[in-house]
């Protein structure tokens, strides 16, 4: 009976390693520390493909993440920024998961006080070129969108390209959209359109933009370092 006992106890502690182990398979590419947590990056070559947060040597959590070879090493982080996410005062992180043109998506992780743990944010996550303002309590995203519309008859080929960046700031728990500034240029006539709109909560959609159309020579003397704040 003893023998069974000892042989059940070494079992169950052989699993345990290697359920252990198994939280930290991939080579560790990156590492940061705040206030005494350490987040590991680990993959391979230069392809994140798990995030670990440690306490001392214990693992605290794990996850695998599906991050496209477009996003490589960026500049040695992988993409990986620890940060107060939700400005409520506890550390939360993402990570660069596509890179395309001048846009770059993320997956975001924010920590849950009740669950204690930390729970992917469905609203941020996809959201490209993430910045946190700390002063304003919010967060920045850029988009980009391009269309062509084809020759027919007399009408030659045209495009439309739009980029995009947006205010966000959290209400109630809820990531809500606020001001949105586009420049959209339309290859047909030549021209850019500037375009500020606000969000309507009630709507639950921007409404009507104010716009100011503007020539390729007044587009080059306007200042849009606030649109393309991320250069």
């Amino acid at each position: 009976m003893k023998k069974a006992l000892l042989a059940l106890l070494l079992c169950l502690a052989t699993l345990g390693t290697l359920v252990g182990c198994a939280k930290e398979q991939h080579d560790l590419l990156y590492q940061t520390e705040e206030n005494g947590v350490t987040y590991c990056v680990r993959g391979s070559g230069t392809r994140a493909k798990q995030i670990v947060v440690k306490e001392g040597e214990k693992v605290i959590w794990s996850q695998k993440v599906k991050v496209t070879s477009a996003v490589g090493s960026r500049g040695g982080n992988y993409g990986f920024e620890v940060l107060d996410l939700n400005f409520d005062g506890h550390a939360d992180f993402m990570i660069a998961n596509d890179h395309a043109g001048e846009t770059t998506s993320y997956l975001c992780w924010l920590w849950d006080t009740e669950k204690s743990t930390y729970v992917q944010s469905k609203e941020l996550s996809g959201l490209c070129n993430i910045r946190v303002n700390d002063e304003l309590k919010a967060i920045f995203s850029f988009s980009h969108s391009y269309k062509t519309e084809q020759a027919y008859q007399d009408v030659p080929a045209s495009s439309i390209s739009t980029d995009s960046a947006t205010k966000h700031q959290w209400r109630n728990g809820k990531l809500t959209p606020t001001i949105r500034v586009s420049i959209t240029y339309y290859s047909e006539n030549d021209q850019y359109c500037y375009s500020v709109a606000y969000y309507d909560e009630e709507l639950g959609n921007f409404g009507d933009s104010d716009d100011r159309w503007m020539t390729p020579e007044e587009y080059k003397t306007y200042d849009m370092s606030f649109l393309y704040y991320f250069r």
